[in-house]
């Protein structure tokens, strides 16, 4: 991870570069961002801090992480089995299950009643229902279940974008709450001030954040 902070006195800004290291490395991000770049004005109390997200891991999808087995999913990911569950049964409705099987992971629901054959447990919409704890049936059309398939799960920038937003708060300065965030497909660049912002600094992070996903295009 590269950083570059400028804008201050060297002092201020060799402390700042120390910071956004120290910030990145315990929140887990250095291995992801390719650059970390920091503007200061502390006349105008101006911070714009911008970075370029680097390599992420694909987004996981049902197919990713389930075996099709008739009108059955097998999930052969348990890691996944909370996030795909509450993501199917969000999407199709959530029918009784048949009896789930003990030690079940937290977020997945247990305590179900004997003897439900399977299609006893759908209600209206509710076309998706937990058979044991690493088991769903379903009651959908053929394109359905191909729409199905392809559901994200899991989707690692999403985390990686919600930890880069943490640290970058970490490193703004607490009093400087007032915000104007630029997003960029690769990037996020936040400008904060103590005052209200002025036109002229919006379009200096805007220019700022459009530099840096410039910046190693080729990643």
């Amino acid at each position: 991870m590269e950083v570059k902070v400028e804008g201050g006195d060297e002092f201020a800004n060799a402390s700042y570069e120390k910071l956004c290291n120290l910030i990145c490395r315990d929140i887990g991000v250095k291995g992801n961002i390719d650059r970390l770049q920091m503007f200061c004005n502390a006349a105008e109390h101006i911070f714009i801090l911008s970075v370029k997200i680097g390599r992420v891991g694909s987004p996981v999808k049902v197919r990713d992480v389930t075996q099709r087995e008739g009108k059955k999913l097998r999930i052969t990911n348990e890691k996944y089995a909370p996030e795909l569950l509450a993501l199917l049964w969000d999407k199709y409705g959530k029918g009784e299950e048949e009896g789930v099987e003990e030690g079940v992971e937290e977020g997945v629901e247990e305590g179900v009643e004997e003897g439900v054959e399977e299609g006893d447990g759908e209600r209206g919409g509710e076309r998706v229902r937990q058979i044991s704890r690493l088991e769903v049936g379903f009651e959908l059309k053929e394109e359905e279940v191909a729409e199905l398939m392809e559901l994200v799960v899991s989707d690692p920038r999403d985390d990686l974008t919600f930890k880069i937003l943490d640290g970058i708060d970490r490193i703004l300065p607490e009093g400087a709450r007032v915000r104007h965030p630029v997003s960029t497909a690769h990037g996020v660049t936040i400008l904060a001030s103590e005052n209200p912002i002025k036109e002229e600094w919006r379009a200096t992070a805007e220019k700022i954040a459009q530099e840096m996903e410039g910046v190693n295009e080729n990643v």
